[in-house]
């Protein structure tokens, strides 16, 4: 590969010093993954990336305790310029929290020149009145949203995001596909195509390996050809998930699995996939 790659989709965190993940700690056991809850810095990384030489990265926030989304911000602020990594940021926000509250933590976030955007992960609906408040946010300061919903719920989000035709919108983890089977892949064929024909969102082709358990080529194949099929090489990038896709498999199984794949598409679409389309949604 003789461009630059942009990981659009990754996470540092150090569960030793900071108590930010009970989430992740919930899940680490559910699936009696132990590893997975364990300390991942950037030697972390670049080890498990091996040869794979990544040249920009887009951190998303895994907090799930209260708020200490602002307090992750600032440690990972304090990693990337301590390693010299190119890194921006995409935080998150409590729901929870009234509309003023809301406004005011987006506004610490947005402080920092790394700020890009937020996703929220849990009890996030697109009728309420906290997802009209950030979403006008965002849309009024030229901010990325980070769209998560599984296939069933894409329907109600493509009706809220119709308010805001001008933000600019990515879909994480390649429309969160609830599992393998069918019927769950009928659906999310579906919802993947409605939002590719009524938004101008990019998919992160990302996260795959929380759904199929597996990161071969055979696993992933369907998936990766399904979302080109429906977004186009200028709307799909790569995203590694790590360290949270090595619940299926490693990282070089990972790439070698991408290279595969789309290793005989040309270089200007390899090179679309792999960085350009990341840098331009995310202003790296």
């Amino acid at each position: 590969m003789t461009f630059d790659v942009v990981d659009a989709h990754m996470h540092l965190w150090s569960v030793t010093e900071n108590a930010w993940y009970p989430a992740l700690r919930r899940m680490a056991s559910q699936l009696d993954r132990p590893d997975l809850f364990r300390d991942f810095g950037v030697p972390d990384y670049v080890e498990a990336a091996g040869g794979f030489t990544v040249g920009g990265f887009v951190h998303v926030s895994a907090t799930t305790a209260g708020r200490a989304y602002l307090e992750e911000q600032r440690w990972v602020e304090t990693l990337a310029e301590r390693t010299g990594l190119n890194l921006v940021t995409i935080g998150t926000v409590d729901p929870a929290l009234s509309s003023a509250e809301i406004v005011a933590d987006l506004s610490a976030q947005a402080q920092s020149p790394r700020f890009r955007g937020v996703r929220v992960l849990y009890d996030f609906e697109p009728d309420s009145s906290a997802a009209d408040t950030v979403l006008r946010w965002l849309d009024e300061g030229g901010y990325v949203f980070d769209l998560v919903t599984q296939p069933r719920g894409m329907t109600a989000w493509l009706t809220a995001l119709k308010r805001y035709p001008d933000l600019t919108v990515v879909l994480e983890h390649c429309g969160w596909p609830r599992s393998t089977e069918a019927a769950d892949r009928a659906q999310w064929n579906e919802a993947i195509r409605a939002c590719a024909e009524q938004t101008n969102a990019l998919c992160k082709i990302s996260g795959l390996g929380m759904v199929t358990g597996d990161l071969s080529e055979q696993a992933l194949r369907p998936w990766v050809e399904g979302a080109i099929d429906v977004f186009g090489w200028k709307r799909v990038s790569f995203g590694s998930n790590m360290p949270i896709e090595m619940m299926g498999g490693s990282y070089r199984q990972l790439v070698e699995s991408f290279e595969r794949i789309i290793g005989e598409a040309s270089d200007a679409d390899q090179k679309a996939f792999y960085a350009d389309n990341a840098r331009r949604f995310y202003k790296l």
